[in-house]
């Protein structure tokens, strides 16, 4: 994240997105298999990127028609000097998602759960709410696209730290406000996830970790994977590192549902071949294929050409080949996660260190160019440019940031010549860098201290906007938000502002 205006330009198109680029290949039944001078090639160059010191393990595997062609482990998995091998389990942040959406579908597929009843129905105490207060409009299949209005949130919780993990009832009732109609506008959301699996767990009649165990890991022979809470096997994990290399204690975050699945390359390629639809042997079919391709379909459209099902990035090549994807990225997390419906092919490369993402995703482009000949790369992620906001946007709005139980009065002062301020209660304005409309949401970053429980404990002081007005109101949401090299953090809060005549 470079600017504020670019962490609103992310969500607002596609957050972490890398969609394909692939030619038509013959779909011979035959597995390829890379040739060995190649698989030589990239273990060599993995090897020299960890003795440089930009890496500290990583592990590949390759899938092609219903095999796994080749998989391998490099550098170390902690700093006792384990050795990394494709059966050592790393945490793979995102790419839990299709992994809680696979489960949703199985409860799906046992009548518990209707994708298109009210999410609500579902949950406990707390709500996904508006200002009205419920919504019924929010359902599992929204909360599964990234289209049910739930904002952004992501917060590490480092284990023996100062806070611990909150319950999805209470993210609900501190963060729970839609920033959108239900199914107008797609956001990144890890809340959304996040509520998603507790929508599976309470509908299971169990802890959402034991169930994704029972319903989706066992079944599928998925052996080396776990969830964060099953704390028995954490001694397993890849150590997660900090880009500049310094071993990072153990940490949950604040939406488990979201991005806290632990798996090894291997399983990755195992679950890759279930939703391949390759029918291995000693996986039992826990869906059809027809609800498998009800994951797959994409639902939202974030930009042209790309789209999100549920819990998969979707994209369609020139020639109408679909591709399949979902990365996982957090500090100590690089995971890529590719699949080639059309080439019954794919590939990951999982690594314990958000480092060199160029080199990592270098290697997973060679790794898939070694059993479909003529793949490519992967094209730069559309970005809709920032413009200048419309003259009739100019006034003064006044009104409130919502989070936590508290309502931080809040004045934003938009110039003719499309030039913004933000003050915070009564104090000094602050300007807004890259402030203009980013497809048609108000867009931009300033700063100040917003003083909830949340912010205080976090020190969050970088404030980004994703504002729509909608007739006399501004309204959405304002994230407090940092970066460092120990983690990110961002807080939603519910803005919403009346101009002033």
């Amino acid at each position: 994240m470079t600017s504020p205006q670019l962490a609103s330009v992310h969500r607002l198109a596609f957050v972490a997105a890398l969609l394909i680029l692939a030619p038509s290949v013959s779909l011979a039944a035959k597995a390829s298999v890379p040739p060995e001078a190649e698989r030589r090639a990239i273990g060599h160059d993995v090897q020299a990127e960890i003795a440089a010191g930009r890496l500290n393990g990583v592990a590949v595997a390759l899938v092609s028609h219903g095999r796994i062609v080749w998989e391998q482990g490099f550098g170390s998995a902690d700093t006792s000097g384990r050795k990394v091998t494709a059966h050592t389990p790393f945490s793979i942040a995102s790419t839990s998602k299709p992994f809680t959406t696979t489960a949703l579908m199985t409860l799906v597929a046992a009548g518990k759960i209707d994708l298109d009843h009210p999410a609500n129905a579902y949950l406990g105490e707390h709500k996904i709410v508006d200002a009205r207060g419920p919504v019924k409009a929010v359902t599992p299949r929204l909360l599964a696209t990234h289209l049910s209005g739930l904002p952004s949130l992501f917060v590490m919780y480092p284990e023996h730290g100062a806070a611990r993990q909150p319950s999805v009832d209470e993210l609900l009732r501190d963060y729970g406000h839609i920033n959108a109609p239900p199914g107008e506008h797609y956001e990144y959301s890890n809340l959304g996830m996040a509520v998603l699996a507790d929508v599976v767990a309470r509908r299971a009649g169990m802890e959402y970790g034991r169930y994704l165990q029972q319903a989706v890991l066992e079944p599928l022979g998925l052996r080396d994977s776990f969830f964060d809470t099953d704390g028995a096997r954490r001694e397993a994990m890849a150590v997660r590192y900090t880009n500049d290399g310094r071993p990072l204690p153990f940490y949950l975050t604040a939406t488990p549902g979201s991005g806290e699945v632990v798996a090894s390359v291997h399983d990755l390629a195992r679950f890759a071949m279930f939703h391949l639809k390759d029918h291995l042997p000693d996986q039992r079919p826990i869906l059809t294929d027809a609800q498998i391709d009800l994951l797959h379909q994409p639902y939202a459209h974030p930009a042209p050409g790309f789209g999100y099902g549920m819990g998969w990035q979707v994209w369609h090549d020139p020639a109408g080949h679909r591709v399949l994807y979902h990365g996982g990225g957090q500090t100590g997390v690089a995971v890529e996660f590719v699949l080639l419906p059309w080439a019954d092919a794919a590939c990951i490369v999982a690594s314990n260190r958000q480092a060199d993402l160029d080199f990592l995703r270098g290697v997973r482009d060679r790794l898939l160019r070694s059993v479909v000949p003529g793949w490519t790369s992967v094209p730069p992620t559309p970005v809709p440019p920032l413009q200048k906001l419309p003259a009739d946007y100019a006034g003064t709005w006044r009104g409130t940031l919502s989070a936590q139980g508290r309502h931080v009065p809040a004045t934003l002062t938009i110039d003719a010549d499309g030039k913004g301020r933000l003050a915070l209660r009564d104090e000094p304005a602050q300007p807004i860098a890259d402030f203009g409309l980013v497809d048609g949401w108000i867009a931009g970053g300033s700063s100040g201290d917003l003083d909830t429980p949340d912010v205080r404990r976090t020190g969050l002081t970088q404030l980004d906007f994703t504002l729509k007005r909608r007739g006399p109101r501004i309204e959405g949401e304002i994230d407090a938000w940092k970066r460092t090299s120990d983690g990110m953090t961002i807080l939603p809060f519910w803005t919403s502002l009346t101009r002033g005549k």
